[in-house]
């Protein structure tokens, strides 16, 4: 499992790559707009200082899109066929997608904390707000654990559907259009949406989301946990899946 692990990270392209390093320009571009736009010397407590700092896990959206990259590159190009031919078991390559994925999304997860708390600690600091709180480890943390299931959830999710550009826009249509619509007609669902758990994991509270739940977001503990459900669920429906299909 772990050749196959490494075989699946030796193969990440260029695109991939560039939608990493996107992925990590975006969280310090929201980091800005957090601490420029939406903090002010009335509203700079520590949820708000919190805030900024959670987003370390706003590039998600990039990172999902490479969690559906490294599943669906190969049926594009036809070469998954080759693959099961070299383990045939197709449960171990699937699985060795998803663990390739989620070990991507921890990588990337903890280079957006390494770039954007200080990117973070420097505009606190030049607004003279709060600078740090007790909570912030545990912010960074969830930043972390939540950028790594959105890779894995976005495997799961290319490994469900396998056309790329299909899963690509079905991902992108569900986050920016389908959670918001079902946030619209019921305000109290938005806590319990893949997004609004992820934002909990992070650390995020209806300060710092006061348009996408009627309350506070869930405990940070109980985002994990629900986030960690939902990216092990589509895991696992996945492989069971996959592995009863046909390849073509």
């Amino acid at each position: 499992m772990i050749n196959l692990v490494r075989a699946e990270l030796q193969r990440l392209t260029r695109s991939t790559w560039l939608l990493a390093a996107i992925s990590v320009v975006a969280c310090i571009g929201w980091a800005i707009v957090q601490v420029v736009v939406f903090m002010t010397p009335e509203t700079a407590n520590e949820r708000s200082v919190n805030a900024a700092y959670s987003m370390a896990q706003q590039g998600y959206m990039f990172v999902m899109i490479i969690g559906i990259i490294v599943v669906t590159s190969e049926y594009r190009h036809r070469t998954i066929t080759w693959a099961l031919l070299v383990t045939p078991r197709r449960g171990h390559v699937i699985t060795a997608k998803l663990l390739a994925s989620s070990l991507i999304g921890f990588v990337l997860g903890v280079a957006a904390v390494a770039v954007t708390t200080p990117a973070v600690a420097i505009l606190l600091s030049g607004y003279e707000y709060p600078v740090w709180t007790p909570d912030v480890p545990g912010v960074l943390l969830g930043s972390i654990v939540s950028v790594a299931l959105w890779c894995l959830l976005g495997a799961a999710v290319g490994a469900l559907i396998r056309n790329m550009v299909a899963a690509i826009t079905i991902a992108f249509v569900w986050v920016f259009y389908i959670e918001w619509a079902l946030v619209m007609m019921v305000p109290d669902v938005g806590r319990w949406t893949p997004t609004g758990v992820a934002k909990a994991v992070s650390g995020w509270t209806r300060d710092g989301l006061s348009s996408f739940a009627t309350g506070d977001l869930l405990p940070m503990w109980a985002g994990g946990l629900l986030m960690i459900g939902y990216a092990v669920t589509a895991a696992v429906a996945a492989r069971l899946i996959s592995v009863r299909r046909d390849v073509t």
